[in-house]
């Protein structure tokens, strides 16, 4: 790559730059493009995983196998996009911005804690992701 950056800057006459450098590279490198992660694409992978409807997501039950799967997705909103904290909460049923902060400290402790866990969050961001 270097030797096809250094003999089109010659061929070109110019200095070598970022953008020559990236039109010299061009057939080589392919640039993708990274998909922007919103809260249903969260809550989609999070459900499929633990078995639990979106509509429960923002449902008023708190049962734990509910609960419990709905701050995992609530975790992962906070740390995969930029939304706000009460926008998150807004998209989970309209719970208020301080159950987004519960739900976020509770399953960091739990991460730490539980390796098991860990884990499953890193299988599910890598869903989310891809």
């Amino acid at each position: 790559a270097l030797t096809r950056v250094l003999a089109y800057s010659k061929l070109q006459g110019k200095p070598i730059t970022t953008e020559l450098t990236a039109d010299a590279l061009k057939d080589i490198i392919q640039v993708t493009k990274t998909k922007k992660i919103t809260i249903q694409d969260i809550q989609k992978v999070v459900g499929e995983y633990y078995g639990v409807r979106i509509e429960d997501f923002v449902a008023k039950k708190r049962t734990k196998s509910i609960a419990y799967p709905r701050q995992i997705a609530m975790y992962l909103s906070r740390e995969l996009t930029d939304f706000s904290l009460p926008k998150i909460g807004e998209e989970f049923g309209g719970r208020d911005h301080t159950t987004v902060i519960h739900a976020h400290d509770k399953i960091k402790k739990d991460i730490e804690n539980d390796p098991t866990l860990r884990q499953e969050i890193e299988s599910l961001e890598k869903d989310i992701r891809s």
